[in-house]
């Protein structure tokens, strides 16, 4: 018998680690995520891919318009004479007009299903994370938040309320069956329409800047002009939904998700559009006087104090951590005598 001839796989010298080749994929290191590159976590990122998540959304968010026309129309053509007359004479921008506010928020609502189907066919996994950085809505956080944003609001149109009756402006209420009716349509539709703005400016265009911009100051500065140009205001109203947007990003990014802005933008609304509906706010309003510019920032920066406060003592999480994968062990040589004899 003789001992095979092949042979002995080179053992490397003592001391020197061995090169295993690492798969283009798992080349952006996982570990800690902030909010606003979440985005990361999913393996292959590329520069790209939230471009195309947007325009998929942008396809979805047309599509949806047009079936929501093509019921509109079918329905106009159902009624007859008095449907295409109640079609024609439709005032997109009257929001005292319960069919004008429905189409409005409908509208926008529409955004939500867009960007997160988008989201699912092309994103980051799992979809929650537009919510925060658990991956999911964190009820009970969101639930502190609001009642925030409502104690605070509270105390503001109190003090507004008593401001006006102390100068000899005291509110007076002008309620009727309308009234109930939109009160009714903006507890039911508000909150959705909210949610569908931030998820789309501070969830999606938050982590689509921090895709390809580290720093959170990027992810939080530059969506702003968007979001301002989304709404009609002029002048100073501008300048108080900058501020607005600011300050929302800010606690997006500081909290790990977007509860905190939702809770705030869901109770600024609802307290907007019902004191609209009984006469005590103007809907059409697109622009604010200094006072109330004053008022507004100074609500806000107090909304952002209260959240910080309350982060720091629930200890909200306000990273995603990924833990890494395994090292590939190298091969183990095998010695020459124990490759078997022939």
């Amino acid at each position: 018998m003789s001992t095979s001839s092949v042979a002995p796989a080179p053992v490397p010298p003592p001391g020197r680690a061995t090169a295993v080749p690492v798969p283009r994929r798992t080349l952006e290191a996982p570990g800690t995520y902030a909010y606003h590159r979440l985005q990361r976590t999913r393996p292959g990122t590329r520069w790209w891919r939230p471009l195309l998540v947007g325009l998929v959304a942008l396809a979805l968010y047309v599509a949806l318009h047009v079936v929501g026309i093509a019921v509109a129309v079918a329905t106009a053509v159902a009624n007859g004479p008095d449907g295409w007359d109640a079609l024609n004479d439709l005032d997109v921008t009257d929001f005292s007009d319960p069919l004008t506010f429905v189409v409005a928020m409908l509208s926008i609502i529409a955004l939500l299903p867009a960007v997160l189907v988008a989201t699912r066919l092309l994103g980051a996994r799992p979809v929650g994370l537009l919510a925060s950085v658990a991956g999911r809505v964190r009820w009970t956080w969101a639930a502190r938040c609001l009642a925030l944003a409502a104690g605070l609001a509270l105390v503001v149109q109190t003090g507004d309320a008593v401001v006006a009756a102390a100068s000899g402006r005291a509110w007076q209420p002008q309620v009727d069956g309308t009234s109930w009716l939109l009160i009714g349509l903006a507890l039911l539709l508000v909150p959705a329409q909210c949610v569908a703005e931030e998820v789309v400016f501070r969830g999606y265009l938050l982590q689509t800047v921090g895709t390809w911009l580290r720093h959170p100051a990027f992810a939080i500065v530059l969506p702003v002009p968007l979001f301002v140009l989304g709404h009609e205001y002029v002048n100073l109203a501008m300048v108080d939904i900058a501020v607005w947007a600011l300050a929302m990003g800010w606690l997006t990014w500081r909290t790990g998700g977007l509860e905190a802005a939702s809770a705030a933008h869901v109770v600024n609304n609802l307290v907007v559009f019902s004191l609209g509906a009984v006469g005590l706010a103007d809907l059409d309003l697109v622009d604010v006087g200094p006072v109330a510019l004053t008022v507004s920032t100074a609500s806000n920066l107090a909304f952002v104090g209260l959240v910080e406060v309350l982060a720091r003592r629930t200890g909200i999480t306000r990273e995603r951590h990924v833990a890494a994968p395994a090292p590939t062990a190298a091969p183990t040589p095998t010695p020459a005598s124990a490759q078997g004899e022939i």
